[in-house]
């Protein structure tokens, strides 16, 4: 019987799926494009910063990305955010494996979308990618449309320990 023990969780251990490590993500700070011509308000800049937490913890939950600390990149990033293959170097420099770059179109009060786009690294590639409108230019709505977006499309329920791909 005692023999038999090891055979079991040897056998238990190898039938278990393996889980890939988290990978670390460069999580830039959303960028509002504004063609609404209303003008940027303090709200608005702390919906950014909020809305960008948010999303780091998000998708630190999955289980799949392990945010990393950008701050000392934090003069670079901000001389870069509309040039996305320079935010891809500064994620390089910083040590991600992937790149979560996220921007918010605001067309009007009332009609906004939101894009989050994870790039890999090594190749550049798309490996998860989503659009959502979202209706109106507050908290709520631009927190809401992010958790839909990283439970729908970036980080689906089920994507832990499966081969990550385009969706």
């Amino acid at each position: 019987m005692s023999r038999l023990i090891p055979l079991l969780i040897a056998l238990l251990t190898a039938a278990m799926p393996a889980v890939a490590a988290p990978l670390p993500a460069a999580v830039f700070e959303f960028e509002l494009v504004d063609t609404s011509g209303e003008g940027r308000s303090p709200a608005q800049e702390q919906r950014i910063v909020a809305t960008t937490e948010a999303l780091r913890r998000e998708l630190a939950e999955t289980g799949l990305y392990a945010p990393l600390d950008l701050a000392p990149a934090a003069g670079r990033i901000d001389d870069h955010l509309s040039c996305e293959q320079c935010l891809l170097d500064i994620a390089r420099d910083m040590g991600g494996q992937v790149a979560v770059i996220g921007k918010v179109n605001k067309i009007s009060t009332l009609i906004l979308s939101m894009d989050i786009v994870v790039r890999d690294l090594a190749d550049g590639k798309v490996i998860a990618r989503g659009t959502a409108d979202i209706r109106g230019d507050n908290d709520r709505a631009w927190l809401r449309g992010m958790q839909w977006l990283v439970e729908h499309r970036i980080a689906p329920q089920g994507a832990v320990g499966e081969e990550r791909a385009p969706r």
